[in-house]
């Protein structure tokens, strides 16, 4: 009990704040602190990184068209753009023919160093009327890396020699020929490797620019093969074209090379996705002559045969020259490379074979016992005429294109005939209606093809795809 005028006194705690609970209550705040900081540091980052993208983003664009001009307009843009194709694994820049005069047209050049043999030259194919008498003044401008101005040079002209069982030409009005071509510096000729050659005739306005090929360099080509894919006379299936390299993959093709449109847009997006997966290169070329030339097809597989060669001499051991609906099949060993070696045998002049004629079998397919939409080789067939040579070959491009073969001294390459029972070559079409549907007559399909080409990669996504 207080007594009257006593001040209450108050506990000693009430003068003194708790020093456990001011500590928890500063641990508390600077946690608040941290995370407020650390919320704020993440989106400055964020933010940071964001005007950084955008940044480089703008700068990129402003050089692209610094260098290639102003974007088209709306309108531009929303029109289709023809003939476009995304090139995947090119090597040189795409082929075309190229006006020279006007019966004189040139398709590829290749650096040829004449295997160490005499000075290099650049090897042109070129395709003349035999009307038309090859100009005598043929000259040409070679660039070079190290030179600001191309360097003068001169040409002489040299026949392509008609190949044994090749496509027979000699009744076309086309003639198929090389250019070949050195600068006037020698020296600067032997040190150094052209990138892009004109030609001119008279002095006068040179033709537009061919870029030049060089093959790279390979200690061994040994068990590579190529395959190169003549234009289509008209437009086929994604299925078709999947079946045809996935089926060549199988037997040891690894190259690919279109001429001419070929590849559908599925088809090549195929491509670029799993061509490492798959262990597939290719490479698309066009081929579309001017309007002073209509090639002929025996032309124009003599011209793309021999760019086929020397753009494969250095790099792969067999090539062959075939359309999509041209199969090779073997009977006995499961690759070419194999089946080559059997061949063969023992000899020992076996890498000395420059060319193996293969015999064609006309087949066509039987719409009334086949499912559309499934694979060729699936498919029942029916014959059609006997057996012969139709101008395929496997053949060798270091030896096909070596300088002894294109001397003038007669020296020809060896070439050998392959059997029937162990290579033939399918030719694909579709039977008439005036032919006889007996399944006596039907070919076996060829199942153990079927079944590698269903587990095959290529036809999986293209089955998924579609």
């Amino acid at each position: 009990m207080l007594k009257q005028g006593e001040t209450p006194r108050l506990p000693l705690a009430c003068f003194f704040q708790d020093p456990v609970s001011s500590r928890q209550t500063e641990s508390t705040m600077r946690k608040y602190q941290q995370l407020a900081l650390t919320v704020t540091a993440a989106v400055s980052l964020i933010a940071f990184l964001f005007y950084k993208h955008e940044y480089e983003r703008l700068r990129y664009t402003l050089e692209y068209l610094d260098t290639f001009g102003q974007p088209p307009s709306n309108d531009e843009a929303a029109l289709p753009h023809c003939s476009f194709s995304t090139l995947h694994k090119v090597s040189t820049p795409p082929a075309g023919w190229v006006l020279v005069m006007s019966d004189l047209e040139v398709y590829s050049s290749f650096f040829d160093d004449q295997t160490g043999i005499g000075e290099p030259v650049v090897r042109t194919i070129a395709a003349v009327r035999k009307s038309q008498i090859v100009p005598s003044n043929l000259e040409c401008l070679l660039w070079f890396e190290t030179e600001d101005t191309p360097s003068h040079g001169s040409c002489i002209v040299e026949y392509a020699v008609e190949r044994l069982h090749g496509h027979q030409t000699q009744e076309e009005d086309i003639d198929v020929l090389y250019i070949l071509c050195s600068a006037d510096n020698k020296k600067l000729m032997l040190s150094e490797t052209p990138y892009m050659i004109q030609f001119m005739v008279d002095g006068l306005e040179p033709s537009k620019p061919i870029f030049i090929h060089e093959s790279p360099s390979m200690k061994s080509i040994i068990n590579k093969s190529a395959v190169c894919i003549l234009p289509g006379e008209s437009p086929v299936s994604s299925l078709s074209i999947i079946e045809f390299i996935a089926f060549y993959n199988i037997i040891g093709f690894d190259k690919f090379t279109t001429y001419g449109p070929v590849l559908t847009p599925l088809a090549r997006m195929l491509l670029d996705k799993y061509s490492d997966e798959s262990g597939i290169e290719y490479e698309e070329k066009q081929f579309a002559s001017t309007n002073n030339f209509q090639l002929t097809l025996p032309v124009i597989k003599k011209v793309i045969e021999i760019d086929c060669m020397y753009r494969h001499r250095n790099t792969h051991e067999n090539i062959i020259v075939v359309d999509l609906n041209q199969y090779v099949i073997l009977e006995h060993k499961p690759t070419l490379q194999e089946t080559l070696s059997l061949i063969l045998g023992n000899q020992r002049h076996k890498r000395d074979i420059a060319t193996f004629h293969l015999t064609s079998q006309y087949v066509c397919l039987d719409r009334e016992h086949s499912t559309p939409g499934t694979l060729l080789l699936s498919q029942q067939t029916h014959t059609i005429g006997g057996l012969e040579e139709k101008g395929i070959a496997v053949l060798r491009p270091h030896l096909l294109t070596a300088t002894r073969f294109n001397a003038k001294d007669g020296v020809s390459p060896d070439n050998q005939h392959v059997s029937a029972a162990t290579i033939v070559v399918n030719h694909y079409s579709v039977c008439s209606d005036t032919d006889k549907h007996d399944d006596i007559h039907h070919l076996p399909s060829k199942r153990r093809y079927v079944e590698k080409l269903g587990k095959s990669l290529l036809y999986r996504k293209w089955l998924i795809n579609q």
